[in-house]
């Protein structure tokens, strides 16, 4: 009887290391690395005042005509792709994913906490550069994704048989932390969130535009790099130029005014 309560207490064991085992990584794939240190610690609300980070957004374009022209089924699989390959792209760059939501990818660099564990090598290159340069990235491999029944539509939105998306940059202050105890979400708070977002509703399709916060760091710290002033769309950016961003492949870099 003796032996029957040990072999059962050890298969419980087991389980109960396995089931947190399974915790723990649904937790580090829900909760960022620098959310869940923060946890472990005993804290459960946090904020920090981040001075200069450089925020990006992507927001597929004409998303209302793919989901008429998609199953429930493989409109999930193709998110789950796409942005699969964004998180990965965010790693390699040093990034922090902050959320998606439907259409929209919001990542950023720049975060304190989440500097001080990327590789020293990303660390040399300003967050502004990375973004970028992951934007570029991320531009050309949705190019690589073909609609289906993209032919067949009738919205002029979906002229494209690929996937297009929306691509704004924009450098400034934010407040970031984790909101809700039951399910804890970290975000960003602040009106460089916002801009970017704005930015993002001005953007033309596969162009990487920046603002000219972003640009100023561009300008300084890459030299690969071209931009060209665009129109600006509505009253928010009255003031504001936006810029977009291209490799530039000729000898000297330029900027169009």
């Amino acid at each position: 009887m003796q032996e029957l309560e040990k072999k059962t207490q050890f298969i419980n064991g087991h389980r109960r290391v396995r089931n947190f085992a399974k915790l723990k990584k649904i937790l580090d794939i829900l909760v960022p690395s620098l959310v869940r240190d923060k946890m472990r610690q005993g804290t459960k609300n946090f904020a920090e005042i981040e001075s200069e980070i450089t925020v990006v957004v992507f927001d597929i374009h004409a998303f209302d005509e793919i989901v008429k022209s998609y199953t429930t089924k493989d409109l999930l699989t193709l998110l789950d792709q796409v942005y699969n390959v964004f998180d990965q792209l965010c790693d390699q760059y040093g990034l922090q994913k902050i959320e998606t939501v439907g259409k929209t990818y919001m990542a950023c660099g720049g975060l304190k906490s989440a500097e001080r564990k990327i590789d020293t090598r990303l660390l040399n290159r300003h967050h502004s550069v990375r973004v970028t340069d992951f934007a570029i990235e991320c531009s050309n491999y949705v190019k690589t994704i073909f609609l289906k029944n993209a032919k067949s539509a009738h919205s002029l939105e979906l002229a494209s048989t690929h996937l297009q998306i929306k691509i704004a940059i924009h450098t400034g202050p934010v407040i970031s932390g984790v909101v809700g105890e039951t399910k804890p979400q970290f975000s960003l708070i602040g009106e460089t969130c916002q801009t970017t977002s704005r930015i993002c509703q001005a953007a033309e399709p596969l162009k990487v535009t920046v603002s000219k916060e972003t640009l100023r760091y561009l300008e300084l710290y890459t030299n690969n790099l071209q931009f060209k002033r665009i129109q600006e769309s509505g009253d928010d950016f009255s003031k504001d130029p936006l810029y977009e961003v291209s490799v530039f492949r000729g000898r000297f870099r330029k900027t169009e005014f």
